[in-house]
């Protein structure tokens, strides 16, 4: 129990001391974030990325040393090592101090929260922070210039790049013409969440990707607050779509949906120019944007050329 309670008084004291001792003065360097001033090892060993889409693809994608992750699983297409373990969800800081990070990657969605709860990482190991409301590229940019790793983020751009403007050219005149959107769908509460970017869930990743190949979405403004539509709204919303990307969330809701005569009577549906993508992409970074370009290419190689 003495040791627990050490523990516990550390988390909320001292942890921020051992985090800067186990390195050299000349060995870190101060940088300036939306937190203010921070100091940081000029090369990490053992960085934890709290949430599992934007903190943990950005530390893929700079090859950071990663000791393990939380908030979710790993999506299928995040190439995260087996080696790396997934921690307890919501974070346990009392796991996380044992890991005894020296770096921790943590969204500033809500920094009091539990699922987020940056304000009290800050007392185990310095915390650089990611923002759901900024496009990936931003995110992914600002960390790689805060960790002096700039190349590894200018290869990643120019790869999604490269791939982008290829899809522009494919499929150049379906995205002049058609109205497209991407969406959930709550089998339970039976309304759709139309992913489209304005919402209360900020600049999501289907609604990135969709932006830069200059396609064209549902406007937030003919939503409600975080995206949703209820099913009787269907035909007054959606009702000029052309194409729909439905996100399956992997609890049977894109069968559920098929059910509903007013899902049926859309346009989209009806020409079946709708495509099916598994797995949760509504917030990610790099891996999840290039899962995405994939989708958008699926629906709209659906769709008349």
């Amino acid at each position: 129990m003495a040791t627990l309670l050490c523990r516990r008084g550390f988390t909320a004291g001292g942890a921020a001391i051992l985090a800067g001792s186990a390195l050299a003065p000349s060995e870190r360097r101060m940088v300036e974030t939306p937190l203010g001033r921070v100091e940081i090892p000029a090369e990490p060993r053992r960085v934890v990325a709290i949430d599992s889409r934007i903190s943990l693809e950005m530390a893929l994608a700079l090859a950071l040393p990663l000791i393990g992750y939380s908030h979710s699983r790993a999506r299928p297409w995040v190439p995260v090592p087996a080696s790396v373990p997934f921690l307890a969800a919501p974070p346990d800081l009392e796991q996380i101090l044992m890991l005894e990070p020296d770096l921790i990657l943590c969204p500033d969605t809500s920094p009091h929260s539990e699922w987020w709860p940056l304000a009290r990482l800050r007392r185990i190991a310095p915390v650089l922070p990611s923002n759901h409301r900024t496009h990936w590229r931003g995110n992914l940019s600002r960390l790689a210039g805060w960790l002096a790793r700039t190349g590894a983020f200018e290869r990643e751009a120019a790869a999604y790049d490269e791939r982008i403007a290829a899809l522009r050219r494919r499929h150049a005149p379906a995205l002049r013409r058609s109205l497209l959107t991407a969406a959930t769908y709550d089998p339970l509460k039976r309304r759709l969440m139309v992913r489209s970017d304005g919402t209360g869930y900020g600049f999501v990743m289907p609604a990135q990707v969709l932006a830069d190949l200059g396609g064209r979405g549902v406007e937030a403004g003919r939503l409600g607050p975080y995206g949703e539509v209820a099913l009787e709204s269907l035909g007054g919303v959606l009702g000029q779509v052309d194409g729909i990307l439905l996100i399956d969330l992997g609890d049977g809701a894109p069968t559920a949906l098929a059910r509903e005569p007013l899902w049926q009577r859309l346009r989209a549906v009806r020409a079946g120019q709708v495509h099916v993508t598994q797995g949760n992409s509504i917030f990610g970074s790099v891996y999840t944007a290039h899962h995405l370009a994939g989708a958008w290419d699926a629906l709209l190689t659906r769709m008349p050329s």
